[in-house]
């Protein structure tokens, strides 16, 4: 079915046809807004150890992929500085434009003193001696001494006293070579010798190409190229390296070991194959100075508006970031046709690229949506792709609609049975493209994705959202075989021709591997930071398409490697690969990226790192040989990473060999390295860099250290804790030895006064059961008895014997309550109530605080001193006789007090009586309750307190006794 002219008119596509060298390597620009000093830089060089030097309208500068140091002297007259040159010694010369000449030496910058010529040009013989062109004269500089003469040979030129003399360069051999007016000498071995030129070049600059071996000399100006033979210089005829140079002025010419010459012009970076004879035209809006080659790998190109172009891989090239040919267009479709590569871009433009001519077609296309379904037809010989549920044909430059009442196609397919439209409503055949797609020609009703043809069966295996589908052709009908993987999404598939497998790759990151007759097997399970688009196989090879970059993994050893923005790709952003017999074509968000596979193929080049400074406690110390310290002292190091290729994204590592196996990763953009706690003893530092890519510097730096442990492990401290441990343990087992004598006294001392209070508890019952106080009352009981007065023998008697028991009771308990002690006590009153016959009273006189049953006092302790004051003072008086007790308690200081006061004759009467009765006598109750006293307070003071208090009236007569008997309760 042709489409109608009505639907044709409606398509509106511009074809613009672009020049095809518009490609270009992709490159990282450092400028000032990456830190560069000035983006006017005139001169670059990588020294020995690995840094990148400048020089530039701002000074002269050190570069280690981070940052730029300055080196200046205020001896300088001038900022600039060009012409970096590196001797065998170590120094790094330059000069300035105001006739200063200059060199680094210990990352000191020193002028050289007292010179004044106008320097064209710097470079060295291998033999301790720089060389030096000037607008007066050539220098020879004599590195031991930093001493300088005139070059004198009577091969030169002198005009007007003056031996003009520019541009010198030296070989490999130490070979030196300058201009001087017509002529280009040579000094070989200490011999000069003269070649002349075109009698013009007296008066024009000559360049004098930068070159391991025999130099090229440039016209500046007028585009003239003059090649070394044995007679001198011939001029070197090659119509296109002409007609680059014609009209363009050139600043610089640098041949790098591979015979490439790369003439940096005013306009443009001229690249020229002198073995092919080949040349190209590079970045033309530029103005370039100067060019190296790193130890990496990386082209260095220094310009004179624009900083610093690095290009990591200058066989990738790509289209649309330098050209400006699809601004604001991002590439998410490629395929290859015959000799051709087809692209899409997001904004709905599809172009072609010639790959022979490299010739570029571009065609807006409307609408303006994103590109589904892009797939080059190799039978009929077009492109077919897919927009907004339409597909259209691209053959001959012409975008044709060639099915509106298409599907949302995804991918397709054309064999000779044909077509395959996978979309995400479905499986899809048919034999005419333009027929229109429902059930009648619906296979499935899956979401599919990508379909390929079976390697090893006449089946069609297609990805998608619910497995991988195998179809087989029978009876003129496409018929489901079979679901691998059921429920796993495929989002990419691709066959091994060579070795009859399919890899399909999931939408988790995991490869599958499938042969004939078997079962879907786990190739390999991609990180989860990885990830991939597409997969694909070239060559046995797989690749894929992933948000980082394109990685490939070898099948046999499994080995991969990832090509990414830091090998050349413009973008880590791969959405789409095809391949050429030698090259890789990606769809990246960036633009269109050629790649030659032999790229895949590269050995990495490896990283370094370069030592600095070692620190203690923040001042710099010489690492050689073993370095001592103390425990505590705080170790860093100063390291420069020289991994150019990184841009940066570099890391330090450092581990304690011996201690640990992990290695501490941290930043390479970290000043100082601080390194928290070394353990004592011999200590190794290892120190590492670590690439963007994760591989280590190809150099390891080792520091040997002597850690002095700290005091408390050294064996002074050793024999000093010994001495205090056993000094501590001897003083504490003597105190504890004593402490337990100590004790043991105490304890013996303590057996010994329970004794004795058992001993006065004793007297204590032998006082009040004395044999007077018995044969009393009993005579008196007996009285009763004589006189028939049962009544009052009978209750003496039950007293009597109610008194003996409860003093046994008592006797036997240390603490009795108050209680008990008052009901013995009035039963031993009554008793001596008796013998007193009829004019004796007493009160018992208790507070209203006085909870008799709880307080608590030793037994047997009032009745002593009741029985003293009816022995010496009642039982001598005449008349009334009175016994008064008042008892009383104290809350606040727990003190209960009893009173006890009596109206007999007093104690200085009582002693007289008892000495005329008695002459020997001595109060056993008295010696025995002192002697108990002292036992209770021994143990706290103030527990028992005893106060006696005579009393006298106005007469000094004695009117009785009062005891006071104070008890802490």
């Amino acid at each position: 079915m042709r489409p109608s002219l009505k639907i044709v008119s409606t398509l509106f596509f511009l074809f613009i046809l672009f020049w095809g060298n518009c490609q270009f390597p992709a490159y990282f620009n450092i400028t000032t807004e990456d830190n560069l000093p000035s983006n006017e830089v005139y001169s670059i060089l990588q020294d020995r150890d690995g840094y990148i030097w400048i020089g530039c309208d701002a000074g002269i500068y050190r570069y280690n992929g981070i940052k730029f140091e300055h080196l200046e002297s205020d001896k300088l007259s001038a900022r600039s500085a060009t012409g970096l040159y590196q001797s065998k010694s170590g120094r790094i010369y330059a000069y300035n434009f105001n006739s200063q000449v200059f060199y680094i030496e210990n990352d000191e910058l020193k002028v050289l003193e007292g010179w004044n010529s106008p320097v064209t040009g710097i470079t060295e013989d291998g033999n301790g001696k720089v060389w030096i062109s000037s607008s007066e004269r050539p220098f020879i500089i004599d590195e031991a001494t930093l001493t300088w003469s005139f070059v004198k040979s009577s091969e030169h030129i002198e005009i007007g006293g003056k031996i003009f003399t520019d541009n010198i360069k030296s070989n490999i051999d130490g070979t030196i070579f300058y201009h001087n007016y017509n002529k280009v000498i040579e000094w070989k071995k200490g011999k000069a010798t003269s070649y002349s030129i075109d009698s013009k070049f007296k008066e024009i600059p000559l360049v004098i190409s930068r070159s391991s071996r025999d130099p090229w000399l440039f016209d500046v100006l007028g585009g003239e190229v003059f090649k070394k033979v044995k007679s001198g210089w011939v001029k070197y005829e090659n119509k296109e390296l002409g007609a680059l140079l014609k009209g363009r002025k050139t600043n610089n010419v640098i041949e790098t070991d591979d015979g490439v010459f790369w003439i940096c012009t005013h306009s443009g970076l001229i690249r020229f194959n002198k073995h092919s004879g080949k040349s190209e035209l590079l970045y033309d809006n530029l103005a370039f100075s100067d060019c190296i080659l790193d130890r990496e790998g990386n082209y260095w190109f220094t310009t004179l508006q624009n900083g610093i172009i690095r290009i990591p891989q200058f066989e990738v090239k790509i289209w649309n970031v330098q050209s400006g040919a699809f601004t604001n267009d991002l590439f998410s479709n490629i395929v290859l046709g015959d000799n051709s590569v087809f692209f899409a871009g997001s904004a709905g433009m599809v172009g072609k690229l010639t790959i022979n001519s490299k010739t570029l077609f571009k065609n807006e296309h409307t609408p303006k949506s994103d590109v589904g379904m892009f797939y080059y037809d190799p039978i009929d010989k077009c492109l077919y792709f897919n927009k907004m549920n339409q597909i259209y044909r691209y053959k001959d430059d012409k975008i044709v609609l060639v099915n509106n009442s298409a599907r949302p196609i995804k991918s397709m397919l054309h064999t000779e049975k044909g077509y395959f439209l996978l979309s995400s409503q479905g499986l899809y055949f048919t034999k005419k493209i333009e027929e229109v797609l429902d059930k009648s020609n619906q296979l499935s009703p899956e979401w599919f994705r990508e379909i390929e043809l079976s390697p090893f069966s006449e089946t069609v295996f297609i990805a998608s959202n619910s497995g991988l589908f195998e179809f087989e052709f029978l009876n003129n009908h496409w018929i489901k075989k079979k679901n691998h993987l059921k429920e796993k999404q495929i989002i990419s598939i691709s066959s091994c021709i060579e070795k009859k497998i399919i890899y399909l790759l999931t939408f988790d990151g995991t490869i599958y591997s499938l042969s004939k007759n078997g079962k879907p097997q786990v190739f390999m399970k991609l990180d989860e930071e990885l990830r991939p688009e597409q997969l694909r196989i070239n060559k046995g090879k797989i690749y894929l398409a992933t948000n980082q970059g394109i990685m490939t993994i070898d099948p046999n050893s499994k080995q991969t490697f990832l090509l990414d923005k830091y090998r050349g790709l413009a973008s880590n952003n791969i959405h789409s690969l095809a391949f050429s017999n030698n090259n890789c074509w990606t769809a990246t968000g960036k633009g269109i990226q050629q790649i030659p596979l032999s790229i895949f193929n590269q050995t990495t080049q490896s990283c370094r790192i370069g030592f600095r400074e070692f620190r203690v406690n923040g001042l710099p110390i010489n690492p050689k040989g073993t370095i001592g310290i103390n425990y505590n002292d705080e170790v860093s190091l100063i390291a420069d990473g020289f991994s150019y290729r990184s841009n940066g994204n570099f890391q330090f590592a450092y581990k304690i060999k011996g201690y640990s196996a992990d290695w501490i990763v941290v930043p390479g953009s970290v000043g100082e390295i601080k390194i928290p706690s070394l353990p004592s003893g011999f200590v190794t530092i290892e120190l590492k860099l670590i690439d963007h890519g994760g591989i280590d510097s190809e150099n390891l730096i080792q520091f040997q250290l002597k850690v002095h442990p700290p005091f408390w492990q050294r064996w002074w401290f050793y024999v000093l804790i010994i001495l205090i441990v056993g000094g501590m343990t001897y003083l504490y087992f003597k105190q504890r030895i004593q402490s337990i004598r100590k004790k043991q006294r105490q304890e013996l001392r303590r057996i010994h006064l329970e004794n004795e209070l058992r001993l006065t508890q004793q007297n204590a019952l032998k006082a009040q059961m004395n044999p007077h106080f018995l044969f009393n009352v009993l005579n008196s009981i007996k009285g009763y008895i004589y006189e028939n007065d049962k009544k009052n023998a009978a209750k003496y008697l039950n007293d009597f014997s109610n008194l003996v028991r409860k003093v046994l009771e008592l006797s036997s308990e240390p603490l009795v309550s108050l209680e008990k002690e008052l009901e013995a006590l009035r039963l031993y009153i009554e008793l001596e109530e008796m013998l007193l016959i009829n004019d004796f009273s007493h009160t018992i006189e208790i507070d209203e605080n006085v909870d008799v049953s709880c307080l608590k006092m030793p037994a047997l302790l009032i009745q002593p001193y009741v029985e003293n004051a009816f022995k010496h003072g009642l039982r001598h008086k005449l008349g009334d006789k009175k016994l008064d007790i008042q008892i009383s308690y104290n809350e606040h200081e727990e003190i209960l007090t009893i009173r006890i006061d009596d109206n007999g004759i007093g104690r200085k009467s009582a002693e007289e009586t008892n000495l005329k009765m008695h002459k020997d006598h001595q109060s056993f109750a008295t010696s025995a309750m002192e002697r108990r006293l002292q036992l209770l307070n021994h143990e706290k003071k103030g527990v028992v307190g005893v106060e006696i208090v005579d009393k006298f009236d106005r007469g000094a007569n004695s009117e009785g006794t009062t005891v006071i008997i104070r008890i802490h309760v």
